[in-house]
């Protein structure tokens, strides 16, 4: 029970870093070179309000991350902290991992607890999503999926998580990428669970 416990604390942890506004985190330790900053997709929230995106830099930071909320007027938009240290590929699987926030509602609900599991769910909801959007919106997906696994497990190790968090975050993003469902239909299910629809 300890250990499981301890696994979830560090991978709530992970999430709280990335859906956090910690710029000093912000900077990918997979390159030591700057990336050009990939254009930001299309997202819409679960309200149909179109998604802003907005490009944040600073010079202490060490991983990439994103952040999805409400900006001081109330429209929705993606925080995106230090793009140029991370490739295309991982850019990418942050937008949509933020995106998937804003497609599901969960900014229009009452937040969950740092420590719950309904937190832990939201966040591998987002994993689940960013990668069935990369499977059905890219050609070359199945590249670009190993291409984030890669950078994941190498930021997820140089922060400190064990091979288990590691490997449990690993698992579910490939399960996901194998689903057989549309990017709609599966972000219909969830706001019908949370009773958004």
């Amino acid at each position: 029970m300890n250990s499981f416990y301890n696994k979830s604390m560090k991978l709530l942890i992970f999430s709280f870093i990335l859906a956090l506004n910690f710029k000093h985190l912000a900077y990918s330790q997979t390159s030591n070179f700057e990336n050009k900053i990939s254009e930001p997709p299309l997202c819409s929230n679960n309200r149909g309000e179109k998604v802003y995106f907005k490009n944040l830099n600073s010079k202490t930071g060490r991983f990439t991350a994103g952040v999805a909320k409400r900006d001081i007027n109330g429209l929705p938009i993606i925080y995106r902290f230090n793009y140029q240290k991370s490739s295309k590929a991982l850019q990418l699987f942050i937008d949509f991992h933020e995106c998937a926030h804003h497609q599901t509602g969960v900014l229009e609900k009452k937040p969950p607890k740092q420590n719950s599991f309904e937190y832990m769910m939201k966040e591998s909801i987002a994993d689940c999503l960013a990668t069935i959007r990369i499977k059905s919106d890219k050609i070359n997906g199945q590249f670009l999926i190993k291409e984030v696994l890669v950078e994941l497990k190498k930021d997820m190790t140089i922060i400190g998580f064990s091979k288990s968090i590691i490997e449990s975050r690993e698992m579910n993003i490939k399960k996901c990428f194998k689903k057989n469902i549309s990017l709609s239909t599966y972000i219909d299910d969830i706001l019908n669970k949370r009773n958004l629809k």
